[in-house]
């Protein structure tokens, strides 16, 4: 039998050894078909998938790849054989392997089977099987095609289940009362997934079985601080609760074992909210009220037909969608609604959230338990709904696991009077969730996207946040830096509110945060390619950023960038343009300085050779580049757009880029009379201008070197 690895490298074995899998692309056939999990693959799209410009033969290369493949994968195979193991299956290629010989199908198992044990209070079992299993990963999964998006989903799916192990090996540990083992490792994973509640709560719970109560509350301190400082969101209720129970020394939370062990895996695997006001306290909400009113329109159309209505409610991380899904559900209940809220866990494929699938979800067929599911989902829906109409919040839907986007495009055709709001990220949207869309089409769902708030809504929040009235300028500046998204605006007032107005030019440290954990999900190349833009400005020429990035494929990275959300079509002629200045910020201030020079020049030369007319920009480049080989460039662009400032009555602008000129001069060996008429100028065409004072030895302190230096 072949046996093969993804976790790592993807490799091919016999009991022979290792399966020579010839080049890169013979080795990207067989993980793309290893990702299909035995379905078939077409061959054009393989051919899309391993060519971004396919090249004409490239059907052709696909078939002697697979037939290089079938020699080395079964050697001893009779000539004109049907193959058995990688098969041809119109329109395509399908790889038959057994369940037991892909690493990553018997990793995926084996996490299934733990946590059965554990639901059934067998942890010395989960535990063997879970250290098996962990020792199967030999890097990161499908290495070589991190930055390939047909395997980044699956590559991301392998991730998260990797890291539900690691919580699931804990708990094994926490009811074998190995408490001090668990927290060690714990301690590691809840610094590289600070975001994941069910870490810190593992970790916590860990720390005070090891009779240190005061290390587990600092554990949930820090949890608490992370998820307000970077997600703007409070801990969930079992967080909460978990430090409640600790500061109460509650009596069965220091046991091994027992009823609060038993429930905090239940959680764990069905994380289930069934709340009246939505989830956490109710948090400042302005600016939606064509959003809310559009929702609002949806409950009328179920009340009066008594007939279920999608809606689908997006937008980027931070827009307010939770906060839109709260406001309507206490509208609703207000007028006599049930309200239920579900949740998709933090990684995908993880357990649901539906609290009445606990029983549907035990049948061994899979097309049974689904029917099951379904009838108990209806069943449950239907029973609320005899004491009036159900609102339905499915939120984070770009998490959910397929089994619960098929529910709820079941649930959309069902006869129950309910109002269905789904909410997800625009900016991660998911195959399954791509697919999901389409099946909710028929439902002809009411779609809500939530762009950026206008300036008078931006500014009434910031003001409530920052709990101090605001001047125009300082609104204007608040929605200009956050482009009207919430969070932004939020995390600027609190800035605002704490060190007043000039640090409002800096970027808050928990947007930060936020756009530096978003932009570790694009591919390498992709993210050098955004760093380099940020150094264009927030309009970015598709031409110069093609010329400062040299090989790297600028047309992936721009479409990831575009697709992640940093990037938007709108800028001029079409340029993308970094959808907020926050984003550009980040990213340019996190370069080092001599990085940002470098990428400067390069930049001042593409434009200088691209766009030799815009002046002003090669002013800037090449005196941001501030070294000596680009000085002369920089004085000489410097003058010329200076004088083009005085022009347009611009004399500021002026007087700012004369300045720039000057110190570019300091920088070249440039001759005594040249620097001092530079500086004449500047002295007397500006002072005029800016009715500054005339003396150069007062106006232009640079230029006195110069000038005492006349003969």
């Amino acid at each position: 039998m072949v046996a093969f690895g993804v976790l790592g490298p993807v490799r091919a074995e016999t009991g022979a050894g290792a399966v020579p899998l010839k080049g890169p692309r013979h080795r990207a056939v067989l993980a793309r078909l290893l990702i299909a999990r035995g379905r078939v693959v077409p061959v054009d799209r393989l051919v899309d998938d391993l060519w971004p410009e396919p090249p004409r033969g490239a059907v052709a290369a696909i078939r002697t790849f697979v037939s290089d493949l079938r020699r080395a994968l079964e050697p001893d195979r009779p000539p004109r054989e049907p193959a058995q193991v990688l098969v041809t299956a119109p329109p395509g290629y399908a790889l038959r392997a057994a369940p037991e010989a892909v690493d990553a199908w018997r990793f995926e198992d084996a996490v299934g089977a733990a946590a059965r044990h554990l639901a059934a209070g067998r942890p010395a079992p989960a535990l063997a099987a879970l250290e098996e299993a962990l020792t199967l990963w030999r890097g990161p999964a499908y290495a070589e095609y991190a930055d390939q998006g047909w395997a980044r989903a699956e590559i991301d799916r392998l991730d998260e289940l990797r890291m539900l192990a690691v919580e699931r090996r804990a708990e094994a540990l926490l009811a074998l009362g190995r408490a001090a083992d668990a927290s060690a490792d714990l301690q590691a994973h809840a610094r590289d997934q600070p975001l994941r509640e069910d870490a810190w709560r593992l970790l916590a719970t860990a720390l005070y079985r090891s009779g240190r109560q005061g290390d587990a509350l600092a554990a949930l301190r820090q949890a608490r601080q992370t998820l307000v400082a970077e997600l703007g969101l409070d801990p969930g209720p079992r967080l909460r609760q978990l430090e409640t129970d600790i500061l109460a020394q509650t009596a069965d939370l220091g046991l091994g074992s027992g009823p609060r062990l038993r429930r905090l895996e239940t959680d764990i695997l069905a994380q289930t909210a069934d709340l009246g006001l939505g989830p956490g306290p109710v948090r400042p909400f302005f600016g939606r009220d064509a959003e809310l009113a559009r929702l609002d329109q949806a409950a009328g159309s179920v009340a009066r037909h008594g007939r279920p209505v999608l809606a689908l409610l997006s937008g980027d991380p931070g827009a307010g969608k939770t906060a839109l899904a709260e406001a309507l559900t206490r509208r609703l209940t207000a007028r006599g609604w049930t309200a239920q809220w579900v949740r998709s866990p933090e990684y995908e494929g993880a357990p649901v959230s539906w609290p009445w699938l606990d029983e549907a979800a035990t049948a061994e067929d899979p097309a049974v338990a689904r029917f099951r599911a379904r009838r108990a989902a209806v069943a449950q829906l239907t029973a609320k709904a005899a004491r009036g109409p159900v609102l339905l919040i499915v939120d984070d839907l770009h998490r959910a696991d397929e089994g619960t986007l098929d529910l709820l495009a079941a649930l959309a055709g069902e006869e129950w009077p309910g109002l269905i709001v789904g909410t997800f990220r625009a900016t991660e949207i998911t195959p399954e969730l791509t697919a999901a869309l389409a099946r909710f089409a028929p439902a002809e769902p009411v779609r809500v996207y939530l762009a950026g708030l206008s300036e008078a809504a931006t500014a009434e929040l910031a003001r409530t946040v920052a709990r101090q009235a605001l001047d125009a300028p300082t609104a204007q500046l608040i929605h200009r830096r956050s482009g009207g998204n919430p969070f932004f605006v939020r995390e600027l007032a609190r800035l605002l509110a704490a060190e007043g107005g000039t640090a409002l030019r800096q970027v808050p440290a928990g947007v930060r945060d936020v756009i530096r954990h978003r932009l570790a999900r694009l591919p390498d190349p992709a993210q050098t390619v955004l760093r380099q833009a940020a150094v264009l400005g927030r309009d970015v020429d598709p031409d110069v950023l093609a010329a400062l990035a040299g090989a790297t494929p600028v047309l992936d990275a721009l479409d990831a960038a575009l697709q992640a959300g940093f990037l938007a079509e709108d800028g001029p002629g079409g340029w993308p343009r970094f959808t907020h200045i926050l984003v550009r910020d980040t990213l340019y201030a996190d370069l080092s300085a001599l990085r940002r020079a470098h990428w400067h020049a390069a930049a001042g030369a593409a434009i200088e050779r691209l766009h030799p007319h815009d002046v002003a920009a090669l002013a800037h480049h090449f005196a941001q580049a501030a070294s000596r080989d680009t000085a002369a460039r920089a004085a000489r662009y410097g003058r010329v757009a200076a004088e083009q400032a005085e022009r347009r009555s611009q004399p500021h602008e002026a007087a700012r880029l004369w300045r720039q000129t000057i110190a570019a001069h300091d920088r070249t060996a440039a001759d005594v009379r040249t620097a001092a008429d530079v500086c004449t100028a500047a002295d007397v065409r500006t002072a005029v201008d800016v009715r500054a004072a005339v003396d150069v030895r007062t106006a232009w302190p640079p230029c006195w070197g110069w000038v005492a230096r006349l003969p």
